[in-house]
Formats: C-alpha cells, sequence, structure tokens
C-alpha cells in the first residue's frame, strides 16, 4: 500500500524559491526521507558568489526536520514558526552540492521530541554518496 504525503509547500513556511524538497518519501514518527531535485540551478537561493555549498545541505535537513514535524501535528493544529538553534556535528563528504547533477535525499532522524523543540541526526546523499552529515536542534512557537 502506499502513503501519499502532502507536498512540501504545503507544510513549509516558506515561498518559492526557498521551498527545497520536492516530496516526502516516507515518514514515520522517528523519522522522514525527502527527496530535492538536484541542486544544479543557477538561480538556486543559497548560491554564493555562484557556488552552493554542501553546507547549503543544513538548509534542506531543517525543512525535512520542519516538515516532520509538521506530519506529527493534528491536521487542524495551527502552524509554528521555527527557528533552527544549532547545526553540530557535520561531517562533509563534498565542497560544494552543485557538483552533483542527481536528486538529492534527505534522511532525519529523530533524537528527541517535545512541544517545543526538536533534535535530530541527518544524512544527505546524491544517490549512494553521502554527502554531509550531522545533528541540529531547532525550537518552535505557534505563530500569531
Amino acid at each position: 500500500m502506499s502513503v501519499s504525503y502532502p507536498p512540501p509547500e504545503q507544510l513549509l513556511p516558506h515561498a518559492p524559491p526557498m521551498v527545497l524538497l520536492d516530496s516526502i518519501i516516507e515518514h514515520s514518527d522517528s523519522h522522514i526521507i525527502c527527496c530535492a531535485a538536484a541542486p544544479v540551478w543557477a538561480q538556486h537561493p543559497l548560491r554564493i558568489n555562484g557556488e552552493l555549498s554542501v553546507f547549503s545541505g543544513v538548509e534542506y535537513a531543517a525543512q525535512a526536520l520542519a516538515a516532520h514535524a509538521r506530519l506529527c501535528e493534528p491536521i487542524a493544529a495551527p502552524p509554528k514558526a521555527g527557528l533552527l538553534i544549532t547545526a553540530s556535528t557535520l561531517q562533509a563528504q563534498a565542497q560544494r552540492l552543485d557538483e552533483f547533477a542527481e536528486e538529492l535525499t534527505i534522511r532525519v532522524d529523530i533524537d528527541s521530541r517535545t512541544a517545543s523543540s526538536s533534535r535530530c541526526q541527518f544524512t544527505i546523499y546524491a544517490q549512494k554518496q553521502l554527502l554531509l552529515s550531522g545533528q541540529l536542534t531547532a525550537a518552535t512557537q505557534e505563530l500569531l
């Protein structure tokens, strides 16, 4: 049985072009797996001086974490504003994301989650090549 998830733009507080995720492949209380188009487009909003650092992957992981949190909320719950508190234990296996013409796979594994914060481990792959891994901590609050 195939599960259908809402598109990321319905779950995230961003507007294009800052919605970096294209789809959600898998979701449970403990993890989420998302896909994003190959980050080779010239107008990518995180490019600096024409280059897209591998550490831009932190934003991809943060969006996956936000999508996970939203999918865990009741449907009628009001949206919450999120703030990335820390990105730590980052391990880069590449210098740039835009060197890869393959779709990105972003996996977030939840370490802990409360009503107002989440901590996770994440990995980002292009095909089977690990590009970036690390840990994120984020806080949320209800939007007025």
